[in-house]
Parts: structure tokens; C-alpha cells; sequence
């Protein structure tokens, strides 16, 4: 369980460091601007929050297992 725990804590560090770099890189007017980009970096940061999300719920569940 400890080490199901650990991967989970990666995963979330992992997202937060992705969550920041797509934000900003979305406030680069050129990275901005350009559509295919855009639509590319809103795609990965949902994807980013949904694993953050499952992340910190497995982390909650797994945690009380011990």
C-alpha cells in the first residue's frame, strides 16, 4: 500500500508541475494566439486536473488502508 501511495503523491507532483507550465505557457500571447496550441493546452491541462483530481482521492483512499 506504501508504495501505491507513493506513485499517487508522484502523479500529483507530476500534474501540479504540468498544471503551472500549461498555464503559463497559455499566457505567451504567440502560444496564445495560434488555435491548434491553444486547444492542445486546454486539452492537457484538463487532463492534468482530472489526474490530479483521481491523484488525491487515491492518495485519501489508500492512505486510511495502512
Amino acid at each position: 500500500v506504501d508504495s501505491i501511495v507513493r506513485e499517487w503523491k508522484t502523479l500529483n507532483i507530476i500534474s501540479g508541475l504540468l498544471l503551472s507550465a500549461i498555464l503559463m505557457m497559455l499566457q505567451i500571447p504567440s502560444a496564445g494566439d495560434d488555435p491548434i496550441t491553444c486547444t492542445a493546452a486546454l486539452m492537457v491541462l484538463i487532463c492534468a486536473m482530472i489526474g490530479l483530481l483521481f491523484g488525491c482521492i487515491y492518495v485519501v483512499w489508500f492512505g486510511t488502508m495502512k
